[in-house]
Protein backbone atom coordinates (compact mmCIF):
# COMPACT_ATOMS: atom_id res chain seq x y z
CA UNK A 1 0.00 0.00 0.00
CA UNK A 2 2.65 2.01 0.99
CA UNK A 3 4.39 1.84 -2.53
CA UNK A 4 1.36 2.73 -4.57
CA UNK A 5 1.13 6.30 -2.74
CA UNK A 6 4.79 6.70 -3.62
CA UNK A 7 4.27 5.98 -7.13
CA UNK A 8 1.16 8.55 -7.33
CA UNK A 9 3.26 11.31 -6.07
CA UNK A 10 6.34 10.55 -8.28
CA UNK A 11 3.95 10.57 -11.07
CA UNK A 12 2.19 14.03 -9.99
CA UNK A 13 6.19 15.47 -9.35
CA UNK A 14 6.60 15.23 -12.72
CA UNK A 15 3.65 16.94 -14.36
CA UNK A 16 3.56 19.61 -12.35
CA UNK A 17 7.00 21.56 -14.66
CA UNK A 18 4.93 21.09 -17.66
CA UNK A 19 1.87 22.39 -16.27
CA UNK A 20 3.51 25.52 -14.99
CA UNK A 21 5.54 25.94 -18.86
CA UNK A 22 2.15 25.76 -20.29
CA UNK A 23 0.74 28.52 -18.05
CA UNK A 24 3.98 30.92 -18.99
CA UNK A 25 4.07 30.18 -22.53
CA UNK A 26 -0.13 31.03 -22.87
CA UNK A 27 0.89 33.89 -20.80
CA UNK A 28 3.24 35.67 -22.54
CA UNK A 29 1.62 35.17 -25.87
CA UNK A 30 -1.46 36.66 -24.74
CA UNK A 31 0.67 39.21 -23.29
CA UNK A 32 3.00 39.55 -26.97
CA UNK A 33 -0.77 39.79 -28.71
CA UNK A 34 -1.72 42.32 -26.45
CA UNK A 35 0.89 44.49 -26.81
CA UNK A 36 1.18 44.40 -30.78
CA UNK A 37 -2.79 45.53 -30.97
CA UNK A 38 -1.83 48.68 -28.69
CA UNK A 39 0.94 49.28 -30.33
CA UNK A 40 -0.61 49.32 -33.44
CA UNK A 41 -3.41 51.23 -32.63
CA UNK A 42 -1.29 53.38 -30.95
CA UNK A 43 1.10 54.49 -33.91
CA UNK A 44 4.20 53.15 -31.89
CA UNK A 45 5.50 51.09 -34.73
CA UNK A 46 5.83 53.29 -37.51
CA UNK A 47 8.85 54.44 -36.11
CA UNK A 48 10.82 50.66 -36.17
CA UNK A 49 12.73 49.20 -38.81
CA UNK A 50 10.10 46.81 -39.92
CA UNK A 51 7.33 49.97 -39.85
CA UNK A 52 9.82 51.51 -41.83
CA UNK A 53 10.78 48.89 -44.49
CA UNK A 54 6.96 48.64 -44.99
CA UNK A 55 6.11 52.18 -45.87
CA UNK A 56 8.50 51.89 -48.65
CA UNK A 57 7.18 48.88 -49.79
CA UNK A 58 3.36 50.66 -50.14
CA UNK A 59 2.28 47.76 -47.45
CA UNK A 60 1.65 50.28 -44.54
CA UNK A 61 -1.71 49.15 -42.59
CA UNK A 62 -2.77 52.31 -42.15
CA UNK A 63 -2.19 53.83 -45.37
CA UNK A 64 -4.40 50.59 -46.78
CA UNK A 65 -7.28 51.34 -44.46
CA UNK A 66 -7.12 55.54 -45.21
CA UNK A 67 -7.29 54.05 -48.79
CA UNK A 68 -10.43 51.70 -48.49
CA UNK A 69 -12.13 54.10 -46.86
CA UNK A 70 -11.83 56.87 -49.39
CA UNK A 71 -13.11 54.27 -51.86
CA UNK A 72 -16.10 53.84 -49.77
CA UNK A 73 -16.60 57.52 -48.76
CA UNK A 74 -19.50 59.11 -50.52
CA UNK A 75 -17.29 61.65 -52.20
CA UNK A 76 -15.76 58.86 -54.12
CA UNK A 77 -19.25 57.51 -55.28
CA UNK A 78 -19.84 60.90 -56.03
CA UNK A 79 -17.41 61.21 -58.69
CA UNK A 80 -17.64 57.62 -59.88
CA UNK A 81 -21.41 58.56 -60.60
CA UNK A 82 -19.85 61.76 -62.46
CA UNK A 83 -17.70 59.71 -64.42
CA UNK A 84 -20.38 57.62 -65.77
CA UNK A 85 -22.17 58.75 -69.67
CA UNK A 86 -24.02 61.27 -69.27
CA UNK A 87 -26.93 59.61 -71.00
CA UNK A 88 -27.94 57.78 -67.86
CA UNK A 89 -28.53 60.99 -66.21
CA UNK A 90 -30.71 62.46 -68.92
CA UNK A 91 -34.38 62.47 -68.88
CA UNK A 92 -35.55 59.60 -71.64
CA UNK A 93 -39.43 60.48 -72.37
CA UNK A 94 -39.54 62.53 -75.35
CA UNK A 95 -42.59 65.18 -74.60
CA UNK A 96 -43.78 67.84 -77.33
CA UNK A 97 -43.27 71.26 -75.62
CA UNK A 98 -44.77 74.57 -77.80
CA UNK A 99 -42.03 77.20 -78.72
CA UNK A 100 -44.48 79.74 -76.64
CA UNK A 101 -44.19 78.12 -73.48
CA UNK A 102 -40.01 77.58 -73.74
CA UNK A 103 -38.30 79.29 -70.86
CA UNK A 104 -34.59 79.84 -69.93
CA UNK A 105 -34.74 77.70 -66.73
CA UNK A 106 -33.94 74.40 -66.35
CA UNK A 107 -36.57 72.23 -64.59
CA UNK A 108 -35.04 69.75 -61.68
CA UNK A 109 -35.59 66.47 -61.74
CA UNK A 110 -37.95 66.15 -64.54
CA UNK A 111 -38.12 62.40 -66.92
CA UNK A 112 -38.88 64.26 -69.32
CA UNK A 113 -36.79 66.21 -72.46
CA UNK A 114 -37.64 67.94 -75.60
CA UNK A 115 -35.81 70.86 -77.75
CA UNK A 116 -36.68 73.52 -75.07
CA UNK A 117 -37.52 74.48 -71.25
CA UNK A 118 -40.41 74.40 -69.89
CA UNK A 119 -41.62 74.96 -66.07
CA UNK A 120 -45.05 73.19 -64.67
CA UNK A 121 -47.77 75.94 -64.96
CA UNK A 122 -51.67 75.93 -64.89
CA UNK A 123 -54.20 78.86 -65.18
CA UNK A 124 -55.27 77.73 -62.05
CA UNK A 125 -52.90 78.17 -58.60
CA UNK A 126 -55.43 77.93 -56.29
CA UNK A 127 -53.75 74.29 -55.49
CA UNK A 128 -50.24 73.06 -55.13
CA UNK A 129 -50.03 69.05 -56.50
CA UNK A 130 -46.71 68.86 -57.79
CA UNK A 131 -48.07 68.13 -60.79
CA UNK A 132 -49.96 70.83 -63.50
CA UNK A 133 -53.81 70.71 -64.37
CA UNK A 134 -54.38 69.92 -67.90
CA UNK A 135 -57.75 69.91 -69.26
CA UNK A 136 -57.38 67.48 -72.06
CA UNK A 137 -59.09 64.79 -73.89
CA UNK A 138 -56.71 61.64 -73.66
CA UNK A 139 -54.85 60.09 -71.09
CA UNK A 140 -52.19 57.96 -73.01
CA UNK A 141 -49.72 60.51 -74.74
CA UNK A 142 -48.49 63.86 -72.55
CA UNK A 143 -49.16 66.71 -74.90
CA UNK A 144 -50.04 70.20 -73.60
CA UNK A 145 -51.42 71.85 -76.57
CA UNK A 146 -53.61 69.89 -79.36
CA UNK A 147 -52.33 69.45 -82.34
CA UNK A 148 -53.59 68.77 -86.10
CA UNK A 149 -52.92 66.38 -88.32
CA UNK A 150 -51.18 67.77 -91.12
CA UNK A 151 -52.99 68.12 -94.23
CA UNK A 152 -51.20 66.61 -97.28
CA UNK A 153 -50.24 68.88 -99.92
CA UNK A 154 -51.48 68.79 -103.41
CA UNK A 155 -49.78 67.25 -106.30
CA UNK A 156 -47.45 69.95 -108.11
CA UNK A 157 -48.47 69.09 -111.11
CA UNK A 158 -52.05 68.97 -110.73
CA UNK A 159 -53.95 71.99 -111.50
CA UNK A 160 -56.36 73.07 -108.81
CA UNK A 161 -60.13 71.85 -109.39
CA UNK A 162 -62.17 74.84 -109.48
CA UNK A 163 -65.50 75.27 -107.56
CA UNK A 164 -68.93 73.55 -109.46
CA UNK A 165 -70.61 77.31 -109.56
CA UNK A 166 -66.96 79.33 -109.92
CA UNK A 167 -66.43 80.61 -113.54
CA UNK A 168 -63.70 79.17 -114.97
CA UNK A 169 -61.98 82.80 -115.31
CA UNK A 170 -60.60 82.87 -112.20
CA UNK A 171 -57.81 80.11 -112.87
CA UNK A 172 -54.25 81.65 -113.51
CA UNK A 173 -52.77 81.61 -116.46
CA UNK A 174 -50.37 79.03 -116.25
CA UNK A 175 -53.02 76.65 -115.08
CA UNK A 176 -55.51 77.36 -118.30
CA UNK A 177 -52.23 76.74 -120.37
CA UNK A 178 -51.48 73.34 -118.66
CA UNK A 179 -55.11 72.19 -119.10
CA UNK A 180 -56.65 74.04 -122.32
CA UNK A 181 -54.84 74.49 -125.20
CA UNK A 182 -54.36 78.13 -126.84
CA UNK A 183 -57.31 78.30 -128.76
CA UNK A 184 -59.63 77.70 -125.76
CA UNK A 185 -57.94 79.96 -123.64
CA UNK A 186 -58.22 82.81 -126.28
CA UNK A 187 -62.10 81.78 -125.74
CA UNK A 188 -63.96 85.29 -124.43
CA UNK A 189 -66.22 84.10 -122.12
CA UNK A 190 -65.59 85.01 -119.23
CA UNK A 191 -67.22 88.06 -118.13
CA UNK A 192 -69.76 85.99 -116.47
CA UNK A 193 -68.61 86.74 -113.26
CA UNK A 194 -70.80 89.70 -112.19
CA UNK A 195 -73.76 87.42 -112.18
CA UNK A 196 -72.12 85.24 -109.01
CA UNK A 197 -73.15 85.99 -105.46
CA UNK A 198 -70.36 87.09 -103.77
CA UNK A 199 -68.64 84.38 -101.47
CA UNK A 200 -68.66 85.11 -97.81
CA UNK A 201 -64.81 87.12 -96.81
CA UNK A 202 -63.65 84.50 -94.13
CA UNK A 203 -63.61 81.07 -96.48
CA UNK A 204 -62.53 83.08 -99.46
CA UNK A 205 -59.70 84.40 -97.73
CA UNK A 206 -58.87 81.16 -96.11
CA UNK A 207 -58.80 79.18 -99.38
CA UNK A 208 -56.67 81.45 -101.28
CA UNK A 209 -54.40 81.94 -98.28
CA UNK A 210 -53.35 78.59 -97.85
CA UNK A 211 -53.70 77.06 -102.00
CA UNK A 212 -51.89 74.06 -100.54
CA UNK A 213 -55.28 73.12 -98.70
CA UNK A 214 -58.27 71.94 -99.85
CA UNK A 215 -60.92 74.81 -99.52
CA UNK A 216 -62.37 74.40 -96.30
CA UNK A 217 -63.48 76.46 -93.42
CA UNK A 218 -62.51 77.15 -90.21
CA UNK A 219 -65.04 74.72 -88.33
CA UNK A 220 -63.52 71.68 -90.50
CA UNK A 221 -60.55 71.86 -88.06
CA UNK A 222 -61.98 70.59 -85.42
CA UNK A 223 -63.52 66.89 -85.62
CA UNK A 224 -64.65 66.91 -81.98
CA UNK A 225 -67.50 69.79 -82.53
CA UNK A 226 -70.90 69.05 -82.67
CA UNK A 227 -73.22 70.67 -85.07
CA UNK A 228 -74.79 73.05 -82.54
CA UNK A 229 -70.89 74.04 -81.32
CA UNK A 230 -69.97 74.70 -85.23
CA UNK A 231 -73.00 77.68 -85.44
CA UNK A 232 -71.99 78.92 -82.07
CA UNK A 233 -68.53 79.70 -82.89
CA UNK A 234 -66.86 82.47 -84.76
CA UNK A 235 -65.73 82.99 -88.33
CA UNK A 236 -61.96 83.53 -88.95
CA UNK A 237 -60.10 84.89 -91.42
CA UNK A 238 -57.20 83.05 -91.55
CA UNK A 239 -56.79 79.47 -90.50
CA UNK A 240 -53.70 80.62 -87.83
CA UNK A 241 -56.22 82.61 -86.20
CA UNK A 242 -58.65 79.62 -86.15
CA UNK A 243 -55.91 77.51 -84.47
CA UNK A 244 -54.64 80.03 -82.07
CA UNK A 245 -58.48 80.69 -80.56
CA UNK A 246 -58.19 76.90 -80.22
CA UNK A 247 -54.48 76.88 -77.98
CA UNK A 248 -53.43 74.50 -81.47
CA UNK A 249 -50.16 74.30 -82.11
CA UNK A 250 -49.96 73.17 -86.23
CA UNK A 251 -45.68 73.37 -85.88
CA UNK A 252 -45.80 70.71 -83.46
CA UNK A 253 -43.67 66.88 -84.20
CA UNK A 254 -46.63 64.65 -82.50
CA UNK A 255 -50.31 65.07 -83.61
CA UNK A 256 -53.16 64.33 -81.21
CA UNK A 257 -55.12 66.49 -78.51
CA UNK A 258 -54.06 67.25 -75.39
CA UNK A 259 -53.22 65.21 -72.57
CA UNK A 260 -55.80 64.79 -69.18
CA UNK A 261 -54.45 65.34 -65.98
CA UNK A 262 -55.95 66.45 -62.59
CA UNK A 263 -53.85 68.70 -60.39
CA UNK A 264 -52.35 72.05 -59.80
CA UNK A 265 -49.36 73.98 -59.08
CA UNK A 266 -48.81 77.81 -57.97
CA UNK A 267 -46.82 79.00 -61.27
CA UNK A 268 -49.46 80.39 -63.07
CA UNK A 269 -49.98 80.37 -67.24
CA UNK A 270 -52.34 80.93 -69.77
CA UNK A 271 -51.97 77.87 -71.09
CA UNK A 272 -50.80 74.41 -68.95
CA UNK A 273 -46.95 73.37 -69.46
CA UNK A 274 -45.41 71.02 -67.82
CA UNK A 275 -41.58 70.49 -66.33
CA UNK A 276 -39.35 69.35 -69.69
CA UNK A 277 -35.80 69.64 -69.96
CA UNK A 278 -34.20 70.93 -72.77
CA UNK A 279 -31.63 67.92 -74.65
CA UNK A 280 -29.27 67.77 -76.97
CA UNK A 281 -31.52 65.11 -78.58
CA UNK A 282 -34.64 67.33 -78.61
CA UNK A 283 -34.53 68.68 -82.59
CA UNK A 284 -33.41 65.52 -83.72
CA UNK A 285 -35.73 63.35 -82.06
CA UNK A 286 -38.97 65.29 -82.99
CA UNK A 287 -37.77 65.28 -86.63
CA UNK A 288 -37.54 61.43 -86.30
CA UNK A 289 -41.17 61.33 -84.80
CA UNK A 290 -42.72 63.84 -87.35
CA UNK A 291 -40.86 61.24 -90.20
CA UNK A 292 -42.35 57.97 -88.75
CA UNK A 293 -45.56 59.83 -87.78
CA UNK A 294 -45.98 61.07 -91.58
CA UNK A 295 -45.50 57.49 -93.14
CA UNK A 296 -47.22 56.03 -90.45
CA UNK A 297 -50.89 58.30 -91.60
CA UNK A 298 -49.50 57.27 -95.60
CA UNK A 299 -49.98 53.40 -94.62
CA UNK A 300 -52.85 53.79 -92.53
CA UNK A 301 -54.76 55.58 -95.67
CA UNK A 302 -53.45 53.17 -97.99
CA UNK A 303 -55.37 49.85 -96.39
CA UNK A 304 -58.16 53.14 -95.19
CA UNK A 305 -58.31 52.72 -91.50
CA UNK A 306 -61.77 54.34 -90.39
CA UNK A 307 -61.08 53.63 -86.49
CA UNK A 308 -62.53 50.05 -86.81
CA UNK A 309 -59.19 48.90 -84.83
CA UNK A 310 -58.27 50.54 -81.10
CA UNK A 311 -55.18 49.41 -79.08
CA UNK A 312 -51.25 50.17 -79.11
CA UNK A 313 -48.11 48.84 -80.44
CA UNK A 314 -44.94 49.17 -78.60
CA UNK A 315 -41.87 48.44 -80.36
CA UNK A 316 -38.07 48.48 -79.38
CA UNK A 317 -35.04 48.62 -82.01
CA UNK A 318 -31.44 50.49 -82.19
CA UNK A 319 -31.15 54.06 -83.95
CA UNK A 320 -27.30 53.99 -85.25
CA UNK A 321 -25.84 57.17 -85.79
CA UNK A 322 -26.13 56.99 -90.01
CA UNK A 323 -29.88 56.61 -89.73
CA UNK A 324 -30.80 52.85 -90.03
CA UNK A 325 -32.90 50.93 -88.00
CA UNK A 326 -31.70 47.74 -86.67
CA UNK A 327 -32.33 44.56 -84.54
CA UNK A 328 -36.45 45.11 -84.33
CA UNK A 329 -38.73 43.60 -82.29
CA UNK A 330 -42.50 43.85 -81.45
CA UNK A 331 -43.09 44.12 -77.31
CA UNK A 332 -46.45 44.48 -77.47
CA UNK A 333 -49.62 44.67 -79.80
CA UNK A 334 -53.03 43.85 -79.35
CA UNK A 335 -54.16 45.57 -82.86
CA UNK A 336 -53.76 42.33 -84.70
CA UNK A 337 -50.97 41.46 -87.24
CA UNK A 338 -52.02 43.82 -90.40
CA UNK A 339 -51.40 46.62 -88.13
CA UNK A 340 -48.55 45.91 -86.17
CA UNK A 341 -46.90 45.48 -89.38
CA UNK A 342 -47.98 48.88 -90.62
CA UNK A 343 -46.11 50.28 -87.36
CA UNK A 344 -43.20 48.36 -88.40
CA UNK A 345 -42.96 49.59 -91.73
CA UNK A 346 -43.63 53.41 -90.54
CA UNK A 347 -40.26 53.14 -88.95
CA UNK A 348 -38.02 51.27 -91.34
CA UNK A 349 -39.69 52.54 -94.22
CA UNK A 350 -38.26 56.08 -93.85
CA UNK A 351 -35.20 54.51 -93.48
CA UNK A 352 -32.36 55.90 -93.29
CA UNK A 353 -32.41 58.73 -91.47
CA UNK A 354 -30.41 61.76 -90.94
CA UNK A 355 -26.83 60.98 -89.38
CA UNK A 356 -26.12 62.29 -86.05
CA UNK A 357 -24.67 65.28 -85.54
CA UNK A 358 -21.19 65.22 -84.22
CA UNK A 359 -22.29 66.46 -80.75
CA UNK A 360 -24.32 63.83 -80.18
CA UNK A 361 -21.89 61.21 -80.76
CA UNK A 362 -19.66 62.31 -78.16
CA UNK A 363 -22.77 62.24 -75.67
CA UNK A 364 -23.95 58.59 -76.41
CA UNK A 365 -20.56 57.37 -76.28
CA UNK A 366 -21.84 54.78 -78.81
CA UNK A 367 -22.66 54.37 -82.61
CA UNK A 368 -26.11 53.30 -81.39
CA UNK A 369 -29.46 54.01 -79.19
CA UNK A 370 -31.82 52.37 -77.90
CA UNK A 371 -35.29 53.78 -78.94
CA UNK A 372 -38.74 52.10 -77.65
CA UNK A 373 -41.55 53.54 -79.39
CA UNK A 374 -45.15 53.35 -78.49
CA UNK A 375 -47.76 53.39 -81.42
CA UNK A 376 -51.81 54.07 -80.35
CA UNK A 377 -54.72 53.18 -82.26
Amino acid sequence: MERTTGILWHDQQQLRPLLVAFAISLAFHLLLFTAIDLGSRAGFWQFTPFGMLAKALGLDPNRLQLSKQLLQSPASADRTTASKPQEEEMPRLFVDVDPSQATDETPPNTAYYSPFNSLAANPDTSRDTGTPKIDGTQDKVLKTKDTLRPIAQPQPLQPAQPPPNQPEEESSPQEAKQQIPPPVVAQPIKPVQPSEPPQPPGETLMARATPVMPKIDASSFFPTETGENKQAHTRYRRVADALAARQINPYSALVGEKFKQDGGVKRYSISSSVDVRASPFGSYDARFIAAVQQCWYALLEEHRYSLDRMGKVVLEFRLTSDGRITEMRVVESDVGEIFTTICELAVTKPAPYEKWPADLRKIVGTDYRDVRFTFYY
